[in-house]
């Protein structure tokens, strides 16, 4: 099969998985099946649950708040720089104000809320729609490139079963990741998911710096994971980096997969099932559970303050 034939296929593919009615139920079958499953973990340890003794630690809450805003800035950051790069709108409290609210939209049970509300606030920048789709699939493509380079340093200390341990497995993501680091190839994708070429280029030295910020998110959010179980359960620091390989490969699954809004169900599973090797099942659930509420408050917070902006 000549590569251009390999092309259109793949096209094909992408738009037929694209089409609402499919996503939507894709979509709510993992949603069912993964609140089901965290469901029969919590029903089967329910005594253990109701014995607990619950105590937590405010100051760990504080703390991953504070984390929080830190990989917000980073995020915002990224963001910026990707806008001023290729548009003309270089103002930082307006990317802030854009992205603090647009954030909230990923929480709504809607696929893809979060683009539409970046397509209505930028054109009133002067952006246009098509290249506001192609910037946002231009940060999907460093999210998840960003993610497998944290992943392959976490991955030593990760409890995932020994295949995943293989040399092989590293080598080969690492040698797909070179190949995708660079603007032909971004350009390639782009183009393959049907958004054409950009209207500016990008070098090599942004897609890197890019990928550094976005590393540091990723980065914040394991943070944000690991000072959320030490408010309940006291986990050593030694687990910091196979916590943080959690957090990374728990978002890098509904990212990729892209059926659901933030993965609803599929990232509170990946996240039980993974943490269910550091402490008790029941409570990698409830974990699981919190950040996603703890989340989305700390989405509400800085929503509230970019109203003054």
């Amino acid at each position: 099969m000549s590569l251009e034939a390999l092309l259109q296929k793949l096209h094909r593919i992408n738009g037929l998985v694209r089409k609402p009615a499919l996503r939507g139920v894709i979509g709510g079958l993992v949603m069912v099946l993964s609140f089901g499953y965290l469901g029969y973990v919590l029903a089967r340890h329910w005594s253990e649950l109701v014995t607990y003794d619950w105590q937590i630690d405010y100051n760990q809450a504080a703390l991953a708040f504070i984390y929080y805003s830190v990989a917000l800035a980073f995020a915002v950051l990224g963001w910026s720089l990707i806008m001023g790069r290729l548009t003309q709108v270089t103002n930082p409290s307006k990317h802030l104000k854009y992205y603090a609210y647009t954030n909230l939209l990923r929480r709504l049970p809607a696929p893809l809320l979060h683009l539409f509300g970046r397509v209505y606030f930028y054109e009133q920048e002067g952006v246009t729609k098509s290249l506001m789709v192609t910037i946002s699939l231009l940060e999907w493509i460093l999210i998840i490139l960003s993610g497998v380079v944290i992943y392959l340093l976490t991955l030593p200390f990760l409890p995932l079963p020994p295949i995943w341990r293989s040399p092989w497995v590293p080598l080969g993501i690492l040698v797909v990741c070179v190949l995708l680091i660079h603007p032909r190839t971004i350009q390639t994708v782009l183009r393959l998911l049907g958004r054409g070429e950009l209207p500016v280029s990008f070098e090599y030295g942004d897609l890197l710096l890019w990928l550094i910020i976005y590393s540091l998110v990723w980065i914040g959010g394991g943070l944000v994971l690991y000072v959320a179980i030490n408010s309940l359960y006291p986990l050593s620091l030694a687990h910091l980096p196979a916590v943080v390989g959690i957090w990374v490969l728990s978002g890098l699954i509904p990212t990729l997969i892209l059926v659901t809004p933030v993965g609803l169900g599929l990232k509170e599973l990946t996240l039980s099932v993974l943490l269910g090797y550091l402490m008790p099942s029941p409570l990698a659930v409830i974990v699981a559970l919190l950040m996603r509420v703890g989340l989305t408050l700390f989405e509400i917070v800085w929503g509230i303050v970019a109203l003054r902006l």
